[in-house]
């Protein structure tokens, strides 16, 4: 009982510090968070707690169960994606003063057609990636409460709903410095306590299987170098990540910021796979989705083991509520309002507010039907890197280009995504979303070159009137 209302405590207080975020959301700007107001240590927070979802914590811990280190090696691409963009693409920001999502960018860059389809893919591959984390809540709640799957996905995608619907990402804001403080201190605990209870990590080391060591194990070199690619660029710019990016005080703080959490990001990963290696020697379970959820349940003492479920809960929610705030910002603001300017600005709140809620309800959907969190996250990547991700770092870049360019680019990028994940079913066990990617931007490069070379030609004919 002490466990169980740890974590309903938790959870009233995260609702409340959410509330108290959103209380002063009276227009749409305040629901986006625009107007440059936060430093570098809040956005290194939340940044963080918004990719630290399901798939990145009990998914690798997950996949260390089932096949052993390829999956967590494979995460590390995503770090080293974090703190290039930090280094080399943050300060481009400072070039789209007023853009406050990714197709404000996009916009700018390449016209309206360009922004409005930015909108809706980025709309697309944020309500993937919620499905994902109500898949992951339904199964945490499931094993750490008791309650019914299902009811749990339910219950999880509530508690998001609440905040978000009514703070937009100003409440964001505030549950992910909470949340970002609970993960970062209850994730190496419990792998501390659990070596503990399986003698010692020498004890580990014997218990595993040798092809565990394996980076292969499960997989294929190419199928594990596009898993790493597509860690590294499928989450890249993402939505609720470039949000963050575009709040921040100053590009310099911000690109700090990006490169702190790009390195925070290294030790969680090995972490939670240690946990999950650590589940399989102490055999917790013959499930591996259930590995880490179940190591909290079978090595923890009362009261430890609440504040460790409240992590858990909070692991999930993190993720969940910057990408449902990223849906709801990215379809109203880079499609709605584009196509309809004439829009009042409490017209565009209650489309904010209207389609966060609607989203949650699809992403409740689409977790009854596809249990599989690793795999939805995968799907999710496909609406975006091999369409938005070229473009938007060139833009960053301050490479010039058009909206023509982008426009084939897109095309590219998702026919070959497709086209290679689907009927062709993924030769070498490379993912689409490399391929797609790849295509984009050899077509972005060829179209841009040629509409440059082009631009020039004609500004010589004019001076040799």
């Amino acid at each position: 009982m002490l466990d169980t209302g740890l974590v309903l405590g938790y959870v009233a207080l995260l609702i409340t510090l959410g509330m108290r975020g959103g209380k002063n959301v009276k227009n749409a700007a305040d629901f986006t968070a625009s107007g440059g107001r936060y430093g570098t240590g809040i956005i290194f927070a939340t940044l963080s707690a918004s990719y630290v979802g399901g798939g990145y914590s009990s998914g690798n811990a997950a996949k260390a169960f089932e096949y052993g280190i390829s999956t967590t090696l494979t995460l590390l691409g995503f770090s080293l994606g974090m703190i290039l963009i930090g280094k080399f693409l943050v300060p481009g920001v400072s070039r789209f003063p007023g853009a406050v999502t990714v197709g404000g960018i996009i916009g700018e860059a390449y016209g309206r057609k360009a922004r409005v389809l930015t909108g809706l893919f980025s709309f697309f591959c944020c309500a993937g990636v919620v499905g994902a984390q109500m898949e992951s809540i339904g199964l945490v709640f499931h094993v750490l409460l008791g309650v019914e799957r299902h009811t749990g996905i339910l219950l999880g995608c509530g508690i998001v709903l609440l905040y978000t619907t009514f703070g937009g990402l100003q409440s964001v804001i505030f549950a992910d410095i909470l949340q970002f403080v609970l993960l970062a201190v209850g994730m190496p605990v419990l792998l501390i306590i659990a070596l503990g209870k399986a003698g010692g990590p020498e004890q580990v080391l014997t218990s595993i299987p040798g092809e565990y060591w394996d980076p292969f194990n499960g997989t294929t070199p190419a199928g594990f170098v596009s898993l790493f690619l597509t860690m590294m660029i499928g989450e890249a710019l993402a939505p609720p990540y470039t949000q963050r990016l575009l709040i921040g005080r100053n590009a310099g703080a911000t690109a700090r910021a990006t490169i702190l959490s790009g390195l925070f990001s290294i030790p969680f990963f090995l972490v939670t796979g240690a946990i999950g290696l650590t589940a399989y020697a102490l055999q917790v379970t013959d499930y591996p989705p259930s590995a880490m959820p179940t190591l909290i349940q079978s090595v923890l003492p009362v009261g430890i083991r609440g504040v460790l479920m409240a992590a858990m809960v909070s692991i999930i929610l993190s993720a969940a509520d910057g990408f449902l705030n990223g849906a709801a910002v990215s379809l109203v603001c880079d499609t709605v309002i584009p196509l309809s300017p004439q829009l009042r600005d409490s017209t565009q709140l209650r489309w904010l507010r209207g389609v966060n809620l609607a989203t949650g309800v699809g992403a409740v959907c689409v977790a009854f039907l596809l249990p599989d969190v690793f795999g939805i996250l995968v799907l999710a990547y496909s609406f975006w890197s091999p369409l938005i991700l070229v473009p938007l770092a060139a833009a960053l870049l301050g490479i010039r280009s058009n909206a023509r360019s982008f426009l084939y680019a897109m095309a590219a990028g998702l026919a070959s995504s497709l086209c290679w994940n689907y009927l062709l079913a993924k030769p070498w066990g490379i993912d689409g979303t490399v391929i797609g990617t790849l295509c984009n931007l050899l077509v972005f490069s060829l179209a841009t070159r040629s509409w440059n070379r082009c631009r020039v030609q004609k500004l010589e004919r004019w001076q040799n009137r």
